[in-house]
């Protein structure tokens, strides 16, 4: 663990720098219907201070209109977007998006937000993104020197796909925080079950992906020192893990409170049938290992960052998407070139990083481990349970890719060090 914070001075500016980035140009990112709905739902809040068992499930009530949100969605986005209207006294949204209307009858149904609205809910995700950085680095920081370290966070909090997808007022932002805390949680010198319970809940509570990141920390928990290593032990702090997030997540849900396990039920039917419904508008041919496995790598490397996950308001969207691609930032590195060299890296990285591994300390080897183990669990994860190629489906990826390029980038930012110490002593020298 880094002790001293004085010493990382570099991170510091770095982030603060970037959040004047991410908020200046925040009312630039293109619309997404998406976004209406989060704001919309982000009366729950108010709903949850007031009365929460109004927001619970009744077997005998029709899941419709909001209560299906609250039966197949998170509720930490809109509980965000709720604080920052609250805060500043912004009032939401009198209709949802409704994606079978056209874009002019949404507007006429006053399902578009104001400007103002649109910033107030974008603000909260969007300061989301420094704070993550700044968590991620803390924990690559522990396995890696400061050079690449800061480069891997450069990397990831310049990436188009963040710029784009967690500058909206949706769930990305609040998961890659999530995933965030996730990874500092688990490459403390001292892994405590608390933490990890509390960081899974965040990440869960932003998108059910973030479930993929359970089997690590209870493997994280169960990590201890060798004298340590009793089952009890082990079954203890992987109860205590598991506790913290379950009592997190029901007091995050009121939609569970009355009816636990009939309200479970009905969440179940709802999701399988929107995913069943998804499938088949989005996936005609089905599951094919390959095509998928590709569609994941170009989305994470190679596809220009995805305005939209369906074509339905282009149009309307043209002028938005034109200014937005006007600047560098938003476009670099998205092409093959770029993308095959950023994979090229990462393929180095995880070389690299199982030819130095012995050399390292034992804390060290752990956090490799888990970081490795995290990367695989959320690969797969998200490669056979998330089988529609939406791009902002491997949000919680781009912090394991920035980690092993960073990595990859280690042998480079060394001779770089190796060679200006020496022609720094060569100038003393002379």
């Amino acid at each position: 663990m880094i002790e001293n914070f004085k010493n990382e001075w570099q991170i510091h500016i770095m982030c603060l720098l970037l959040a004047f980035f991410y908020l200046w140009g925040i009312s630039l990112v293109p619309f997404h219907p998406d976004e209406s709905t989060q704001i919309f739902m982000s009366q729950d809040l108010f709903d949850f201070k007031k009365d929460p068992l109004s927001l619970s499930y009744s077997p005998d009530t029709e899941l419709v209109g909001k209560t299906i949100y609250h039966a197949i969605d998170m509720p930490l986005t809109r509980y965000l977007i709720g604080i920052a209207r609250s805060v500043t006294n912004t009032p939401g949204l009198s209709s949802d998006w409704n994606w079978s209307l056209s874009w002019e009858d949404n507007i006429e149904a006053e399902a578009y937000p104001s400007i103002l609205l649109l910033k107030t809910a974008r603000f909260i995700p969007t300061l989301l993104i420094p704070i993550s950085l700044y968590l991620f680095y803390f924990s690559v920081r522990n396995v890696l020197p400061k050079a690449p370290a800061l480069i891997a966070v450069l990397f990831l909090g310049l990436n188009p796909l963040i710029l784009l997808h967690c500058r909206r007022a949706m769930a990305e932002s609040s998961l890659l925080f999530g995933t965030a805390l996730f990874l500092w949680s688990i490459t403390r010198d001292k892994i405590k079950p608390v933490l990890v319970g509390i960081a899974l809940a965040a990440a869960f509570n932003a998108k059910q992906t973030g479930i993929f990141l359970l089997p690590v920390g209870i493997i994280a928990v169960c990590t201890l020192p060798k004298g340590d290593l009793h089952l009890r032990n082990m079954l203890a702090r992987s109860s205590t893990l598991v506790g913290v997030f379950l009592v997190i997540t029901f007091l995050l849900n009121p939609f569970y409170w009355k009816f636990p396990l009939s309200a479970f039920t009905a969440s179940y039917q709802v999701r399988t049938q929107l995913l069943e419904l998804q499938l088949s508008d989005h996936l005609q041919e089905g599951f094919i290992f390959f095509k998928s496995l590709l569609h994941l790598i170009a989305n994470m490397f190679i596809s220009p960052a995805a305005i939209s996950d369906v074509g339905n308001y282009l149009v309307p969207l043209a002028g938005q998407v034109q200014e937005y691609n006007d600047i560098l930032p938003h476009y670099w590195g998205r092409s093959l070139p770029g993308g095959s060299l950023q994979l090229i890296f990462l393929i180095s990285g995880f070389i690299l990083m199982i030819k130095r591994y012995k050399e390292q300390p034992k804390t060290i080897q752990v956090s490799l481990i888990l970081l490795l183990t995290t990367t695989i669990f959320l690969f797969f994860g998200i490669l056979f349970f998330l089988t529609i190629p939406w791009q902002r489906y491997i949000i919680p990826l781009l912090p394991l890719s920035a980690l092993w390029i960073g990595y990859g980038l280690s042998p480079l930012t060394d001779a770089l060090k190796t060679a200006l110490d020496a022609r720094k002593t060569s100038t003393i020298l002379s």
